[in-house]
């Protein structure tokens, strides 16, 4: 008997069925984040902050064996997210990974993502538990943002969302 994921590529494939797992299920369960969709290789999630949330728009060509990677996403204008309506940081961490001046805005500051990790391969000996990990899902990353979204670093952005 095929199934919907049997005409999926295989990257394609392994995404559905980690989005399937009770790891993610439960997140959107909590209200965590929240699969908006998915137009493959392109996944947008949306991660809920202490204030508001945020999307990230995820590129998975070659999940999970390559990282993902993501930037902050305005669904409504099909663009990366304006300067103004990012994540503010208090001085800490939050601002260390959400920034403007790194790639242009268009990934994230994160080991476990993947336009960031291939220019700091320093990082594999330094914080190899931050890592992507081939053989994990999605909620790595997903969860690595909503601690950021959630920790007393983070402040609202200079503009709320619409």
């Amino acid at each position: 008997m095929s199934t919907a994921t049997d005409t999926l590529s295989p990257d394609h494939r392994a995404f559905s069925v980690s989005i399937e797992q009770p790891v993610f299920r439960m997140g959107v369960a909590d209200g965590r984040w929240n699969l908006i969709r998915v137009e493959w290789p392109i996944a947008l999630i949306e991660v809920s902050a202490s204030v508001g949330t945020f999307v990230l728009r995820f590129e998975l060509s070659g999940y999970p064996a390559q990282p993902p990677t993501a930037q902050l996403w305005d669904v409504n204008a099909n663009m990366r997210l304006t300067d103004a309506h990012w994540p503010r940081s208090k001085g800490g961490r939050v601002g260390e990974v959400f920034r403007l001046d790194w790639n242009a805005g268009t990934a994230l500051y994160l080991p476990c993502d993947r336009v960031t990790i291939a220019t700091h391969p320093g990082w594999i000996a330094q914080m190899p538990a931050k890592l992507w990990r081939p053989d994990g899902s999605i909620v790595q990353y997903i969860e690595a943002v909503y601690e950021l979204l959630h920790s007393a670093d983070f402040t609202s952005p200079l503009v709320a969302a619409a």
